[in-house]
């Protein structure tokens, strides 16, 4: 007990857009959702798609229990996920908590000491690194009760620094004090472009009023259970400014070629064949791998080739940031078309980079192999069949030429398109759809009761299909709340202690609901009956009660609008 447990559930196929899944019975749990996250895996032929939800369990009372499968329907398909076992026992008394993680300092932060709801705190993996070396930067939001609505983060500009996100967001839970905090936690990477005295300036983070939280909640029977109110004034959290030394590159045995790479790299260099005709184009490739910033990685110098004519086809990237660490490729290629014959040995290129590791230059020297270069067939041609090579000698870049043009065709202009002048009407209708919807919004949030008469409906709906699918002695209990809450909140009255005379005497006083009310007295005292009878009623009944709680709902709508 005290202890909180993540539910994680895993959605993963070739579609990208999938139903939520519905969570089986947790009323032994307090259940906090905390968030989402979205993955997209690209393999030749295929495209995968997994999303997990996160939700916080928080358990309510010591004992064995089974959280039962999860489902998600698919075109007419439940799919289900594996029960789990979870066993809860009693707190220890002088057991010490560990964090997953210990703070930078080796000392919970200060604002956990004064007992604060919420903290920020940002922190680095070295104070002194050399130019052009990966700081990562850790930002940590400690949260130490639950948020329904997003806050705004405002990072610092990050001056003198070139900055990449550190992919995927992390949460945990973690005790301080002997609290549990949901700890958010998001890192950069930032490489210093200059030397000496550098500052992160402050991060700030901002905590929207949350006056209506207890009312926009994710859990449909929040209408039905006790909450507390959170503070309705806004929170600015600011965490301290960090200063690094940034520390210049050694000029001793610094090497003449060096360009400013930092990192820990490979050379690989390939051709794309080894014979050859002259005229014939051959492809040189050279891969630079390893860690560091990938981006800013310089071109390889190819010196002057003799009876070669040289064309630089430019580079890419391929960049990846797993374990937190920025490293990747960047391939360079250039195309070589021989002028004469003969066997030649391509002169080997070179790359020198500085580890900062090992706090030393290395270079690194390849060969590409040799190229046999055959004389061209056409050479026994008669002088007018033989091709003309139309690309210069010089040093240029090389173009691809289309030769399969197809016919020009006429086109219709666009102001004689009928369909054209319509779409000049979706801006307005847009702007109309945002208008309504921004004051629909705004009403929700001014006005509780509306906000609880509009939102009554679907919040019924949620508890009728929870009660479909819990378990049969826990159907009638859903059934009943979902009724009665529906009739609370379409008259803004308090769900607390309300017995079914009040239910009966509030409809009455409507004026509206006088054909019904003998038929809905009857249908709470079947509830009633069901939630205190011994055993568990039969899926026929269920059937047949679901049924007429649908029915009742749908009456009640009509006539409390």
């Amino acid at each position: 007990m005290g202890e909180t447990i993540e539910l994680t559930i895993s959605l993963s196929g070739p579609v990208k857009s999938i139903a939520s899944p519905t969570l089986p019975d947790l009323s032994n749990f307090d259940v906090y959702s905390s968030g989402t996250s979205s993955n997209i895996s690209i393999v030749p032929g295929a495209i995968s798609y997994q999303t997990e939800y996160t939700y916080t369990l928080v358990p309510r009372k010591v004992g064995d229990f089974i959280i039962g499968p999860a489902k998600v329907a698919y075109k007419g398909k439940t799919y289900s996920t594996q029960p789990v076992k979870i066993k809860v026992t009693p707190p220890a008394q002088n057991r010490q908590m560990t964090p997953p993680q210990s703070s930078p300092s080796g000392r919970a932060p200060k604002q956990a000491q004064a007992g604060e709801d919420f903290f920020i705190e940002q922190s680095v993996d070295r104070t002194r690194p050399y130019v052009g070396q990966q700081v990562t930067m850790i930002f940590r939001f400690y949260q130490g009760q639950n948020l329904y609505e997003q806050p705004t983060l405002r990072w610092p500009d990050y001056n003198g620094f070139w900055v990449e996100d550190l992919p995927p967001q992390k949460t945990y839970n973690k005790y301080i004090n002997g609290r549990s905090y949901r700890v958010t936690e998001i890192r950069k990477a930032l490489f210093p472009t200059v030397t000496g005295k550098l500052q992160i300036d402050p991060t700030v983070l901002t905590i929207p009023p949350d006056a209506f939280s207890f009312f926009f909640d994710n859990d449909p029977f929040n209408f039905f259970s006790r909450r507390s109110r959170r503070p309705m004034s806004e929170k600015v959290l600011q965490t301290d400014k960090i200063v690094l030394d940034v520390q210049a590159l050694p000029t001793n045995k610094r090497p003449a070629n060096f360009s400013g790479a930092v990192g820990n790299f490979d050379l690989k260099l390939s051709l794309d064949k080894d014979t050859l005709e002259v005229d014939q184009p051959v492809t040189l490739k050279a891969v630079l791998s390893g860690t560091g910033n990938i981006k800013k990685l310089p071109a390889i110098e190819i010196p002057e080739l003799d009876n070669f004519r040289l064309y630089d086809s430019g580079s890419n990237e391929n960049i990846s940031k797993n374990n937190y660490t920025v490293s990747g490729s960047k391939s360079f290629e250039w195309v070589l078309i021989p002028t004469a014959p003969g066997r030649y040995d391509l002169p080997e290129l070179s790359f020198t980079c500085f580890d900062p590791w090992r706090k030393k230059y290395l270079t690194l020297s390849r060969k590409p192999g040799m190229v046999f270069v055959k004389p061209t067939s056409t050479a026994n041609l008669p002088p007018g069949d033989r091709p003309i090579n139309i690309i210069p000698a010089g040093r240029a870049s090389l173009n691809y030429i289309v030769t399969d043009l197809s016919a020009a065709k006429t086109s219709t202009p666009l102001y004689a398109v009928r369909w054209i002048w319509g779409l000049q009407l979706l801006p307005l209708i847009w702007l109309a759809y945002l208008t309504i919807a921004t004051e629909r919004r705004k009403k929700l949030e001014g006005n509780l009761a509306y906000a609880r008469r509009k939102l009554a409906s679907k919040a019924a709906i949620k508890a009728l299909k929870a009660a479909r699918e819990a378990k049969p002695d826990q159907f009638y209990g859903h059934v009943f709340n979902g009724i009665t809450g529906f009739i609370a909140d379409k008259l803004n009255e308090n769900t607390a202690g309300l017995t079914n005379v009040q239910i009966i005497e509030l409809l009455k006083k409507t004026g509206k609901c006088d054909q019904i009310i003998e038929e809905f007295s009857s249908f709470l005292g079947k509830c009633d009956a069901g939630r205190f009878a011994p055993g568990s009623p039969a899926r026929k009944e269920i059937d047949a009660v679901y049924a007429q709680a649908e029915t009742l709902l749908s009456e009640l709508g009509r006539k409390l609008r």
